[in-house]
């Protein structure tokens, strides 16, 4: 693992989130799609995004192929890559958060709204995060007071992303992951994560979307 770290933190295709790019990554999040031109760059680069995330942890199996594996075989009706009209969903962005910035309180509601109506998400979603390098001091990740679209769009005001964190009152739940560790949340509940004080931190970024007991889990980033 510590060769692909030192390979995901130089690597050269890392950039910056489209919303926000105080935010690295490698590959391009279904979340960044916003209009025609978007979702075909998503669709087109999501073949060759997981080839480079599977090359970069090479000789072993990426962390993304083995979650796949392993949804697959505990789930009775099994799991797959999510498919948006007959196209394939790109699996296993790589994200950064560099030191001292912070991941205001936030929740994910793309997972089903950046979807477009395409294809339903499912009955509901959970975020996967697999961490490859929180720091020294472990990062600490926040979660709780589930809330409604409407009062998170009013709270957020004039806000380009995120919530300010002296509008909430203490986290339900404070998390701090260690590297390899995996961590599932509910992505529609408030959830932040501070700053870190020492080096960057790096995740894989998952979708697991449930359709019910009897049909597959399908899974996007």
């Amino acid at each position: 693992m510590t060769s692909a770290h030192g390979q995901l933190v130089d690597h050269p295709d890392k950039g910056g989130l489209s919303k926000d790019t105080t935010f690295q990554r490698i590959g391009f999040a279904h979340s960044e799609v916003s209009c025609d031109a978007s979702r075909e760059r998503y669709h087109s680069e999501a073949r060759d995004n997981i080839q480079r995330m599977r090359d970069l942890f090479s000789p072993y199996a990426s962390p993304s192929d083995t979650l796949r594996l392993l949804l697959e075989e505990t789930w009775n009706p099994g799991a797959s890559l999510l498919s948006v009209e007959g196209r394939k969903a790109f699996i296993g962005i790589c994200r950064f958060q560099d030191q001292g910035v912070d991941l205001n309180p936030h929740t994910d509601p793309g997972t089903q709204s950046s979807l477009d109506g395409r294809t339903r998400a499912g009955r509901t979603a959970l975020g996967q995060h697999l961490h490859q390098h929180p720091a020294h001091r472990r990062r600490t990740r926040t979660m709780g007071h589930r809330t409604w679209r409407a009062r998170l769009q009013q709270a957020q005001g004039g806000r380009v992303w995120g919530l300010k964190r002296d509008q909430w009152g203490p986290p339900k739940a404070v998390i701090k992951p260690a590297p390899g560790d995996l961590l599932l949340l509910n992505p529609r509940q408030i959830h932040a994560v501070r700053p870190s004080s020492d080096e960057p931190r790096i995740t894989l970024g998952h979708f697991i979307g449930y359709h019910g007991t009897d049909r597959p889990l399908t899974l996007w980033s």
